[in-house]
């Protein structure tokens, strides 16, 4: 009896250790979980529930051919309502179910709440959502970025205005939301009147949610600005050219990628400005998004087609990337092991949307080169007005 137990016991030891189901968290028999941490509802929704889908699409391209290694790619999307402490609680439900890495994590406030737990935990992560500096610099063992910072992005605009369009007296000025990825508006604001040795008016700072730009368009009027950072998230970049177009203020704007959606667009359509934006993936619509734009016709039903925008092209991006990390380590994929192979300099294939990726052990950052676009939201066309560029 006591040979049967020891037996028993050993065989018990020995399958628990060979088991895949134990390699990792997040890893079963069948299943890879991948998460996400996105604003599927608040203001920001229109870019968090393209994130998603964007995820879902690169899950099912993989799953159709076969899976990872023999498992299917399962994706659990947390909702932060774009709230960073919701950000937060999103990351502790997914550790507490189990996921092996996560694609997105929350806007700037909430990638930066998460980034002491993720390196804690030692969970890969490749944030695409919301660029942000901090996650990479100074570098994070388990976190990577796909894309130029807010500080590039706009300051790529600006450098674009001051040598193609400058105005007479040109006198810069920013408004930015009050939180970590307002401070980053800011700090693209500073780096361009410092390097162009233009006049500058004081920062403008509004109540993240809010609605009316009345009072902060009257301080761009009184201190003569007319090159303006709008740095609204969604819904403020049109809010602030309506409030503009009561004064006729002849601005140039540069915004962030959000301003190039066509909701954004046709909201912003009826005030009359024209305005730059920045970007670092090839636009929907384009040669760079066809193959991503077949799979996800195969992929997602109707009402989910009309949910996709750039946003779905970044989340398809890092998810295709994850993935095929994972599937480089084999059988018994580790968190370890994934991480090793996203900065062994390997290229990735983004099919097309970008030219291949790369991350290596001191650069966790990838597809910096930005082109600058104007926006005309009248035609509902995005030109790009330059070529990609390291900024």
């Amino acid at each position: 009896m006591k040979i049967s137990k020891l037996g028993a016991l050993c065989a018990l030891a020995i399958s628990t250790a060979l088991s895949p189901a134990m390699a990792e968290e997040g890893i079963t028999d069948t299943e890879i979980v991948i998460g996400n941490i996105l604003p599927m509802t608040s203001s920001a929704a229109l870019v968090g529930r393209a994130a998603h889908f964007g995820s879902v699409v690169a899950a099912a391209e993989a799953n159709a051919d076969g899976g990872v290694n023999g498992r299917q790619v399962v994706i659990r999307t947390e909702d932060d309502g774009y709230v960073p402490a919701r950000t937060v609680q999103g990351l502790r439900k997914h550790i507490d179910e189990g996921v092996f890495g996560l694609i997105g994590t929350g806007a700037g406030a909430g990638t930066a709440a998460i980034l002491p737990i993720l390196e804690e935990e030692g969970i890969p992560a490749i944030v695409s959502f919301s660029p942000l500096q901090a996650a990479v610099d100074p570098i994070k063992p388990t976190v990577f970025m796909i894309g130029a910072s807010y500080q590039d992005l706009l300051f790529a605009q600006l450098k674009y205005i001051h040598e193609n369009h400058n105005p007479d007296n040109a006198k810069y000025g920013v408004i930015r939301q009050d939180d970590d990825f307002g401070k980053q508006v800011e700090e693209a604001f500073t780096r361009a009147v410092d390097a162009f040795e233009v006049d500058a008016a004081d920062p403008i700072r509004y109540k993240r949610g809010q609605k009316d730009f009345g009072a902060e368009i009257l301080k761009v009027r009184s201190n003569g600005v007319n090159v303006l950072i709008a740095g609204g998230v969604t819904t403020e970049i049109p809010t602030m050219l309506k409030e503009s177009s009561k004064f006729k203020l002849p601005l140039q704007v540069a915004t962030v990628p959000t301003s190039t959606l066509p909701p954004i667009m046709k909201l912003s359509a009826p005030y009359g400005y024209s305005y730059y934006s920045g970007d670092y993936i090839s636009p929907m619509g384009s040669e760079g998004t066809a193959h991503f734009m077949e799979v996800a016709k195969a992929s997602l039903s109707e009402d989910e087609l009309k949910a996709l925008n750039r946003y779905a092209v970044t989340g398809y991006v890092a998810t295709r990337m994850m993935i095929e990390a994972i599937r480089r380590c084999g059988d018994n994929p580790t968190r370890a092991c994934a991480v090793e192979k996203l900065e062994s300099g390997e290229e990735f294939d983004t099919a097309g949307v970008t030219l291949p990726l790369t991350f290596a052990k001191d650069r966790h950052i990838s597809a910096t080169a930005v082109r600058v676009l104007e926006v005309d939201p009248v035609a509902g066309s995005v030109t790009p007005v330059t070529d990609f560029a390291q900024y």
